[in-house]
């Protein structure tokens, strides 16, 4: 995972994109932020567990997610 990366992640039956920054290695998982998540203020931190779930590497994964 590298900061500037695009992502895009789902919210409320939608997919939204961010770019990664901040990502803190935990050993075998990392935390990482996107740049505007959703209605959040300030950095949301989202663990490296949640790629697949509800953050995605590509927009047609994120869409593929919600038809599930």
């Amino acid at each position: 995972m590298e900061e500037g990366k695009e992502v895009f992640y789902t919210e409320d039956g939608n997919v939204y994109s961010g770019k990664i920054i901040d990502v803190k290695d935990r050993g075998n998982t990392f935390l990482f932020s996107i740049d505007s998540y959703g209605a959040c203020e300030g950095h949301y931190r989202i663990s490296s567990a949640q790629i697949g779930r509800s953050v995605f590497y590509t927009r047609e994964e994120a869409e593929r997610s919600l038809n599930r």
